[in-house]
Order: C-alpha cells, then structure tokens, then sequence
C-alpha cells in the first residue's frame, strides 16, 4: 500500500483499514488528514478488490475533531469546507462498499461528524460523543446536520447541537447510532468478527441500499453540505467564533456576546 502522512492503511482480505495517525492531538482533522481520507475513499470507490473500508484511531481518541491549534490560511469558513470536508464526506457516503466506523475513543466535532458519515458504527463501551461546534462559536458542519436528523429527528438533533453535551457510546446506541458496543478486552476480536461478516456480503447489494436510503431522505446530503458551509461561512466571521478560539487555546471559559 503507498504510503501516508497522517494515516495508516493497511489491507487484508478485501479489507481496507484507515487508521487516523495523529495521536498527538488526539487525531485531530489537519487539510492533509482529510485529503488523504477522501483519497483512501476513492480509491477504494474504483477497486473490485475493497469489500469494506474501516476508519478508526491510533492511540487513545478516534478524532477529536479540526485542529484549531493549526489554524487555516481562510478565515472563510465556508470555502474551507467546500474545499476539503465536504469532499471528504461525500467520498465517504457515495463508496458503493460498507464503510465501518471503528470508534475506539472519543469522536468530538468534526471528528463526531467523521463517525457519524461511516454505514456502521461500533464502539468501545469507553468511547464518548459530542457536536462541539457551539462551544467555540459556530454550527454544525461536515455533515452533521443531515446526520443526526436522519437518525435523530429536530428536538434531539438540537439538542446535542445547541449544548455540545458528551453521549456515552451506550448512550450513542440507545438513541441508534451505535449498532455494537463492546468491552475494551473484547474490542479487537468483536470488531474484526463484524468486518468479516460485512465482507462476506453481498456487496451490490449493500451499495444499492446505501444509495437508495439516502435518497429516501430529503433533502439530499450535498444539499445539505452547502446549507452548512453557506451557514459557517457567516458563523466563521462572527466575534463569537473570534473568542471561541482564542478561549479554547488560552484554556479559559468563553465570554460569548451573540455577535
């Protein structure tokens, strides 16, 4: 397999395996992790050897969400996701071929919305949620909106939205995010038994489903994705989103204004 800057990929038995590589900061999503993400995704789109795409994390966190700390040379937000998240997503959503999200710890933010864009989710009974947008500023993005009111519907979509609370992963299962929950002791043999069986399916078959369980629902996800980038744009210009960063680098509560 060729080689990647801030993820690991490796193959077995038709079985392709990102796993994000920045434990450092707890795999949070850089320009050059979502690009390599959306490359993965599409080269497994035009291979007849992937039967499954897995996505999971090294170390303690599955993906932490954006990394603020290195900052972006766009200070439109809109354009930023236009250019390397909505891309990503829909990569992840149009791979006729079951993607698996492996949640091995905490998916925060865009990180949450990284899950929340995989077929299936399992999760380790330690591994925790949150929509963390409103806590420096801004909306829901990179799918987020489309995912939780698929699953969700409006007053628990908002909710998790306006108050960027942590779901445990029973929790995520109880509201049907999460399919499986599983003990840390348990974690490695539980997840490579349901990648096995998802590989030994009928792969037209899940893609056509895939497809069709999408459109069943409207407005469609590219809608969608352009909706959030519209309304990131003017969230990202906003002195709220100005003193969400700069609070959540200097450690301290925000002081929102409502501007």
């Amino acid at each position: 397999m060729s080689s990647y800057h801030f993820l690991n990929l490796s193959q077995h038995q038709g079985i392709w395996t990102i796993r994000l590589n920045r434990p450092e900061v707890y795999n949070a999503l850089n320009a050059g992790l979502i690009h390599e993400i959306r490359y993965v995704a599409e080269r497994a789109k035009i291979s007849d050897e992937v039967r499954v795409l897995v996505i999971t994390g090294e170390g303690k966190a599955f993906c932490s969400g954006a990394d603020l700390k290195s900052g972006t040379s766009d200070s439109d937000l809109g354009a930023v996701l236009r250019a390397t998240y909505n891309p990503m997503i829909l990569a992840l959503r149009n791979l006729d071929k079951p993607v698996i999200g492996a949640i091995n710890g905490p998916a925060a933010g865009a990180g949450c919305s990284l899950a929340l864009a995989c077929d299936y989710l399992v999760a380790k009974d330690s591994a925790y949620f949150a929509e963390l947008f409103v806590q420096i500023g801004l909306t829901l993005d990179a799918g987020s909106t489309a995912f939780l009111m698929q699953s969700l519907g409006y007053h628990k979509a908002f909710e998790l939205a306006s108050t960027a609370k942590k779901f445990s992963a029973q929790e995520a299962k109880e509201m049907g995010l999460v399919a499986d929950v599983v003990a840390e002791e348990q974690w490695e043999s539980r997840l490579q038994e349901i990648v096995m069986d998802f590989a030994r399916r009928p792969t037209l078959a899940i893609a056509l489903m895939k497809r069709e369980l999408q459109k069943a629902y409207q407005p469609d996800l590219a809608t969608v994705l352009e909706m959030e980038a519209h309304a990131q744009r003017e969230a990202g210009y906003s002195k709220d989103f100005q003193e969400g960063v700069k609070s959540f680098l200097e450690k301290r509560p925000p002081k929102f204004m409502g501007k």
